[in-house]
């Protein structure tokens, strides 16, 4: 296997003595390619903490930008600073999969049975509820709820969790205690020294972050995979085409032509692992061109050691025959 790997990197006319190996040690192949190929993009995306840092940095923005927030978790719950109790919330807009939505941030000591007028326009929003004892992410659609009272109109929105509420859906809920944060002043937002603030949405953010990443990793890692698995064979499925198109003339089985695309991978799978560790994304294009003549090489030796010699392409071969043609004219001039 390593005489076979170092080969596929250094050697690529030798290419052409693994093509006709039987498919079980092609499959065997594969797998240790992909193994190399996936491993730095799991490690990178669970190591990395980037999208915690984009995150806690927008959550800060919209907190600094909202009216004075009456809130603090003191001890592990959720307690307000006033002594009129008033549930608060902030819309802002957050972006899933490129999709932007909106949000809002509320801040309710019962969660469950509160109920407000909310100046927001109807539409799906997704919630992040901050309880006495809890956080929680949920999603609602706002529609056909507007109602006149006292103090003009708005949303009246029922955060009840019974049966009955069919517009919220929880999808998790984690108490201050498994996130390990106890104390964190919300009412800090419009201190002048907005850096302890800043730094507080930080440490509650990244505590979330990690919270959701440890029970959702399984899963993380799944797509994870499925993903750099998907990026490995779309690469190697458009070079098997364009080879299969661009020289045709060789008349190579399609089969042929992919596992050959496969053996000449191995150092695009170097040069991708280089480029993920080092953060050089031109080493995966490098990687890409180094496969297509690496491919070439190994089919056109594979034609002359195994398959007969490389055939003229078409053109060549009508050349050939009008030249052919021409000299037998010429000939039988001759003779008259």
């Amino acid at each position: 296997m390593y005489q076979k790997f170092k080969n596929c990197i250094l050697k690529p006319r030798n290419i052409a003595d693994y093509i006709k190996e039987p498919k079980k040690q092609t499959v065997l192949y594969t797998i240790v390619l992909l193994v190399i190929y996936i491993i730095p993009f799991v490690l990178i995306s669970l190591l990395s903490n980037s999208s915690v840092t984009t995150i806690s940095s927008s959550v800060s923005e919209d907190l600094i930008s909202a009216n004075e927030i009456n809130y603090v978790i003191e001890d592990g719950k959720l307690k307000s600073t006033t002594d009129n109790v008033i549930p608060q919330y902030i819309k802002t807009e957050v972006i899933l999969s490129t999709r932007k939505l909106n949000a809002l941030y509320i801040f309710d000591l019962t969660g469950d049975s509160f109920e407000t007028i909310l100046d927001v326009e109807d539409g799906f929003y997704v919630l992040f509820l901050l309880t006495e004892t809890e956080f929680s992410i949920c999603s609602m659609e706002v529609s056909n709820k507007k109602q006149e009272n006292n103090n003009g109109s708005g949303v009246v929105v029922n955060f009840m969790n019974a049966s009955d509420n069919s517009d919220l859906n929880k999808y998790i809920s984690l108490t201050y205690e498994e996130i390990e944060v106890n104390n964190i002043n919300f009412a800090g937002n419009k201190d002048s020294n907005t850096i302890n603030f800043r730094n507080d949405i930080a440490t509650f953010v990244s505590a979330i972050y990690n919270n959701l990443k440890m029970k959702f990793l399984p899963l993380i890692i799944i797509i994870i995979i499925s993903m750099a698995v998907g990026s490995y064979f779309f690469s190697v499925l458009l070079i098997t085409v364009l080879t299969k198109f661009l020289y045709r003339y060789l008349q190579v089985d399609f089969g042929i032509v992919f596992k050959t695309v496969i053996l000449s991978s191995t150092l695009y799978v170097v040069c991708s692992l280089l480029g993920l560790l080092f953060s050089i994304s031109l080493l995966e294009i490098v990687g890409q061109f180094i496969m297509i003549a690496y491919t070439t090489k190994a089919l056109m030796t594979y034609k002359i050691k195994y398959d007969g010699g490389v055939p003229l392409p078409r053109y060549m071969q009508n050349m050939m025959n009008d030249k052919k043609d021409d000299e037998e004219k010429g000939s039988g001039d001759d003779e008259l």
